[in-house]
This record gives structure tokens, sequence and C-alpha cells, in this order.
């Protein structure tokens, strides 16, 4: 096997996770084999997108519908976190699909570039980092999963406690949604239940792909330029001729300007919807502490496992794109700690351009109205303490 290949395959292992979510909505960077096989994924695509679709919709009539009828603040919060979450899924589907041959261009361009037996340091680097990444993946989709199983279950396990209990038991519905029929029949219910299963669950494997190839690329950018910050500490520590100091000086830079453009594609494919994130991660996390603390029981799980979830995913962002800024400004730092003083005039010019590039900050925007870093999510908490604040006078006073 070659050295590239080996590389691909070490990459694609740390994205494991992501790529059978898309598999689960029907996306893939490779072309599957045979007709039939291509057939069933546009499928799979066309069916998952259309039931997150009619899902959101549904969810915004009967908001409307509650509005008009009812508009106490108790009955209308409970239902905008499940519909900023699907509306958010639709955004972050439409980003995957319309940009899916760019990631796929840039996992195969970082096959060439990765590191497969660094040495000293730089493997530890190396294995710290894969070992964290593939820790975040495997608790972030645990809880994903965990938390739209507790939902989909929920109405049968309340049903069966309402049976044990010797009480009138009814099984309800997975989310509270607009149909244009009687839901309540009984063909009608099971087709009901299984859409919502469905849509629920499609919903949560949008949101595990796009999370987790966002984090993971990030995560590998940050690791190359963590190792490039190693490569251009130790520049010319052994003796070499200046034409050597400035090949190593330009393939250095050849490196830092291929890993911004990367960036900077990730940039321009994830710009909405970061900002659709950044707009209703502070909606949803107070409409859900809303309910967490003032109308759902105690042992209740579901609400409390989306709460976690929306926590893990608005700060999992927040965080990789944080390390990449940081990543990049750390090559200027790292330049200045070499031994430039042993190279001559040209190598040295070359390097005040590296660290001039280095000092413009390489950030993760929301449509250029704020960088999405560690400070962005603790404006996103204080926000949504905000928010819940108003809305918990609000129901005191009309309690």
């Amino acid at each position: 096997m070659s050295t590239k290949a080996e590389a691909r395959r070490e990459i694609g292992a740390t994205l494991t996770l992501c790529m059978f979510s898309m598999q689960c909505i029907g996306l893939s960077f490779e072309l599957p084999d045979g007709t039939t096989r291509l057939f069933r994924q546009k499928l799979m695509f066309v069916v998952s997108v259309c039931s997150i679709v009619y899902h959101v919709f549904s969810e915004i009539v009967h908001i409307g519908l509650t509005l008009s009828n009812s508009p106490r603040v108790e009955d209308v919060v409970p239902l905008f976190h499940t519909f900023g979450y699907g509306a958010l899924s639709i955004a972050k589907v439409f980003a995957l699909w319309s940009k899916k041959n760019v990631f796929a261009k840039h996992l195969d361009e970082l096959s060439g570039i990765w590191p497969m037996e660094p040495l000293g340091d730089a493997r530890n680097i190396k294995e710290k980092s894969l070992a964290a990444l593939r820790l975040v993946h495997q608790c972030y989709f645990s809880i994903n999963v965990g938390g739209v199983l507790f939902y989909n279950v929920t109405p049968i396990c309340v049903y069966l406690y309402q049976l044990w209990q010797g009480q009138d038991a009814v099984v309800g519905f997975v989310w509270v949604s607009w149909y244009p029929f009687d839901k309540y029949k009984l063909i009608n219910h099971v087709f009901v239940y299984i859409f919502e299963v469905f849509a629920g669950q499609t919903c949560v494997w949008i949101m595990i792909c796009t999370d987790l190839l966002f984090s993971g690329l990030a995560s590998h950018i940050a690791l190359l330029l963590r190792l490039l910050h190693k490569r251009l500490e130790t520049l010319a520590e052994t003796e070499k001729s200046q034409e050597e100091y400035y090949q190593e000086i330009v393939a250095n830079i050849k490196l830092h300007q291929r890993l911004i453009r990367y960036c900077n594609d990730m940039e321009e494919a994830f710009t909405i919807v970061n900002l659709i994130n950044v707009v209703l991660s502070s909606l949803n996390i107070c409409c859900v502490v809303f309910v967490i603390v003032l109308l759902e029981p105690f042992m209740a799980v579901s609400n409390k496992l989306f709460l976690g979830s929306a926590l893990i995913q608005i700060g999992m962002l927040c965080w990789y794109a944080d390390d990449i800024f940081h990543c990049n400004a750390d090559v200027a730092l790292a330049v200045y700690n070499s031994g430039w003083y042993r190279t001559d005039p040209r190598c040295r010019r070359a390097l005040i351009f590296l660290i001039r590039r280095a000092q413009k900050p390489v950030a993760f925007t929301a449509m250029k109205f704020t960088n999405l870093s560690l400070v962005t999510y603790s404006s996103i908490l204080t926000r949504s303490y905000s928010y819940f604040a108003l809305l918990y006078t609000m129901y005191t006073n009309d309690s």
C-alpha cells in the first residue's frame, strides 16, 4: 500500500462516525458501486431531506396555531428548541451537500501532507491530537444518538407506565407537530409515529456528520499547524547551505498557505450555518433549560440530553475554531524562536513574509458578524441566561 493510500486510510479512520452518519442520510464522498446503489443512495437523501423539511414546516404551523389560540409562555416555549434543531439541520445538510466535492478534495489533499511516521515531539503531538479527537467524536455521537433514542421511546414508556398504574393509557407522539389529517386514527397514528422517529433520527444524523466533519478537519489542520511550529523551531539547527535553508523555508510557507486555503474553504462552506448556529443556539439552550427547570418532571431524561447535546455541539465548534485561530498566530512565534539569525538576508525576508501572514487572523466566522471562539461560546451562554431570566419573569407574572 502506498504512503498516500495509508494516510488516506488513517484520516478516514478518524472520521468513521462521520462517514457512517452521512451514509444514513444518503450522502458519501465516494460514488457507490453500481447503478442500483447509486439510485438507493439518492433516494435515501431525497427522502431524508423531505422528511426534515416537512418536520420543520409542521412545527412552524403548530407554533403559529398555539400562538393564536393560547399565547402563554409555558405553551409556546417548549416548541421552540425542537424547531430550532430541525431548522439548523436543514441549513447544515444543504451546506454539506453543496460543498461535498470540496470536502472530498481536501481529504484527498490532506493525505498528501499527512505525517505518517513523525519522530520525537511530533509523534507525541499527533497521538495526543488523534486521541482527543477520537474521544470527542465518541462522546458527541453517543449523547446525540442516546438523546434521540430517549425522545423516540418516551411515548411508549409513558404508555406502559400508565398501563401499570391502571390509568387510561394512550400512546403519544415523539414531537408536537401539525398534520393535515386526524393523526389520532389508528393507521394515521402508526404512520405519524414512524415518520416522527425517522425525521428526528435524520436530524441527528445530519448534526453528527456535519459537526464531526467540521471538527475533524479543523483538528487535522490544527495538528498540521502544530507540526509546522516544530519544523520552524528547528530551522537552521543543523549545518546546511543557505540555499537549503531557503528551500526549507519556502516549503514551510507553501504548507502554511495550503492550510490557510483549507480553512478559507471551510469558512465559505459553513459561514451561513455558523450564523444560524450562533443565533439558534442561544434560543435552543434557553428554551430547553426553561422546560427542564419549570415544566417537566425531575426524572425526565430527553430534554436533559438535548441540553447536553446543544452545549457540546456549539462548544465543540467554538473550541476547534479557537484552536486554529491560536495555532495560526503561534506560527509567527515559532519563526521567532527558530535559528533565523544563522540565515542570510534572503531567508530572513522570506521568514518576515511568513510572520506577516501568520499575524493575519485565520478565523471561522458567522457571516463576518462574529468569529467563532471560546469568547463567542461564553457570549452564547450569557445570552441564553438573559433570555431564560426574561422568560422566567414572564412565566411568574402570568402565574
